[in-house]
């Protein structure tokens, strides 16, 4: 299930011992993932925890999102997703690491302008097209997920809250994955 409503109002937070766990309140904005889905979302976070370009852009593949560059450029759907994925932190520090991204996406801009041999800008018009990267194919829970991610990264940041952001979901998907093939007794 896929709550990508996870706003303050939805959630709680159960505090045992020395963890915590987040409790959700409201179910009205959920999906329910088929099974395929569920374990190439569980395969994309561990591809991201690998920063493995070619285990992430299989894992998107069998999501079904694709942009205009992740046959050219896989690299750029791995760094975009690890920008998303990064640890949190304050407003200050995700602000930086925001434009420090904007700033490489912006010269990779440049150098696909040069790789093409478009230098003036008659030559930039015409290679627009090949350089920009935007999304092809999105899926309708790719939407939802993405909208969870970003709700739950904002709250973090809100609160300052330093958290492994990444590192917190890989657990549970390497769970899932493992929960497949259990160990022979």
């Amino acid at each position: 299930v896929v709550n990508s409503d996870p706003h303050a109002g939805n959630l709680l937070c159960q505090v045992r011992e020395t963890s915590a766990r987040p409790v959700l309140l409201d179910f009205g904005n959920c999906i329910r993932l088929p099974e395929a889905q569920r374990l190439a979302y569980c395969r994309l976070l561990i591809a991201l925890s690998e920063a493995s370009v070619s285990k992430a852009r299989e894992a998107m593949d069998g999501i079904g999102m694709v942009t205009t560059q992740s046959d050219r450029r896989p690299e750029r759907d791995l760094e975009y997703m690890l920008l998303t994925f990064r640890d949190t932190g304050t407003k200050v520090q995700q602000r930086a690491e925001r434009d420090k991204f904007f700033a490489m996406r912006k010269k990779q801009r440049e150098e696909d302008y040069a790789d093409l041999g478009a230098t003036t800008k008659a030559e930039r018009k015409k290679a627009k097209e090949q350089v920009l990267r935007y999304p092809k194919q999105v899926p309708d829970e790719f939407i939802l997920f993405m909208r969870m991610m970003m709700l739950v990264r904002g709250l973090c940041t809100q609160l300052d809250a330093q958290l492994p952001f990444l590192r917190i979901f890989e657990l549970h998907a390497r769970r899932a994955l493992i929960a497949l093939h259990p160990p022979a007794r």
